[in-house]
């Protein structure tokens, strides 16, 4: 841990299904989740991975990807479409237009790109939530609900509530049958829960949050419940799980 957050290989309305845009002026404004150069063109499908939107929202022309990013964004795209065991070697290379032997050039196996690609997305994501939960402006709470605002956003106007997110996608269909991968997501989910941890402690010294609350076991929660809503969006096709779990959670931060 280091100043509260972790420091890991990661760290190197409703009834209708839609949403409006996270307000003006709120963390992110009206695009809300663009942080880091990479990180939602790796967290999006593989379809939008080459392109961003500026901070005059804007579409601009990613910078030329190395080979081995290539087919690192390749997978995860296909890997939140079909799975792991889904996505076949051969389709990951047509859609990174690289031949096999660069594939073998930079991993041993498809486990070992596997695990690359889940470090590679970790890698991605993680400042987007030192923008929301450490760094942006406004109060804690204010913060922590225009995260999962701006998340809900996302998957309702961009990516159609397809994909989920690659860490929870892994963990249901890896955990039981792959040791290394269960340990790479524990690993990175604990390391993301650091961040909603001093989101919370914040919250907590602002006033905004009961001291008798435990923080470690409340961002234990609210991520569970996050991955378990994200779940039942891909099953019903519609943000409702996703506005479901914003309402009842800050519903319960906020009773006295």
């Amino acid at each position: 841990m280091q100043g509260g957050l972790p420091v890991s290989a990661a760290d190197q309305q409703h009834s209708n299904g839609s949403i409006e845009s996270p307000a003006e002026g709120v963390v992110g404004s009206r695009y809300p989740l663009r942080a880091s150069k990479s990180g939602w063109k790796v967290v999006t499908r593989a379809c939008e991975h080459l392109t961003q939107r500026d901070d005059r929202s804007t579409i601009t022309a990613m910078p030329q990807s190395s080979t081995r990013d290539k087919i690192i964004e390749a997978g995860i795209g296909l890997f939140l479409e079909k799975g792991y065991n889904g996505a076949g070697l051969k389709e990951i290379l047509a859609v990174a237009n690289v031949p096999k032997g660069s594939f073998y050039h930079f991993f041993d196996s498809k486990e070992d790109f596997g695990k690359a690609a889940l470090l590679y997305y970790a890698q991605a994501f993680t400042p987007l939530l030192r923008q929301y939960l450490v760094d942006g402006e406004g109060s804690p709470l204010s913060r922590l609900n225009a995260f999962f605002e701006a998340m809900i956003y996302r998957f309702d106007q961009e990516l159609d509530c397809k994909g989920g997110g690659l860490i929870g996608n892994f963990a249901q269909e890896m955990a039981d049958s792959s040791q290394q991968f269960r340990q790479v997501v524990a690993s990175v989910m604990d390391d993301w829960k650091g961040y909603f941890v001093a989101c919370l402690e914040q919250a907590q010294d602002a006033g905004e949050l009961s001291r008798h609350l435990q923080v470690d076991a409340l961002a234990e929660v609210l991520l569970n419940s996050w991955e378990g809503a994200l779940l039942k969006m891909k099953v019903v096709k519609t943000i409702a799980p996703l506005q479901d779990f914003l309402k009842v959670f800050f519903e319960l931060l906020n009773c006295p």
